[in-house]
């Protein structure tokens, strides 16, 4: 059994490389890619207290959909970023969906402002659904 070999064939047939990681090391992954060196820059710019950050990375808590949301503006990721952190964590984007679909939109149009994304919100109706 040449053991090199069965790896290489696995990785090359690996049709998706994120599908095998976790929440965590994936969010890890896209801080790299964003140039976060800090946690703690990561988390203040998110607006993410230090006590839920320690539990999200200790995998001790599910992150909500707010926070993969706050995580994703933050790191100004992209639609496919976006899908992949949400689905690790639990959530997904539906299309029947109007919030969602909100959400979507600023993401593809690049509106990463927390600000302007609840002002959105707030015109369709969405004050309960807010991110803070």
């Amino acid at each position: 059994m040449d053991k090199h070999q069965i790896d290489e064939y696995i990785q090359m047939h690996t049709k998706n490389k994120e599908k095998g990681i976790s929440f965590v090391s994936y969010l890890y992954q896209l801080m790299d890619k964003y140039g976060f060196t800090k946690a703690s820059t990561f988390y203040n710019k998110a607006h993410i207290s230090r006590q839920l950050w320690s539990s999200i990375i200790s995998e001790k808590s599910n992150p909500s959909l707010s926070v993969c949301i706050k995580i994703v503006f933050c790191l100004h990721a992209n639609n496919h970023e976006c899908k992949y952190l949400l689905k690790k964590a639990g959530y997904t984007l539906p299309s029947s969906s109007k919030y969602a679909l909100i959400i979507r939109y600023a993401i593809e149009n690049k509106i990463y402002d927390i600000h302007q994304l609840n002002q959105i919100l707030i015109a369709y109706g969405y004050e309960n659904s807010l991110i803070y």
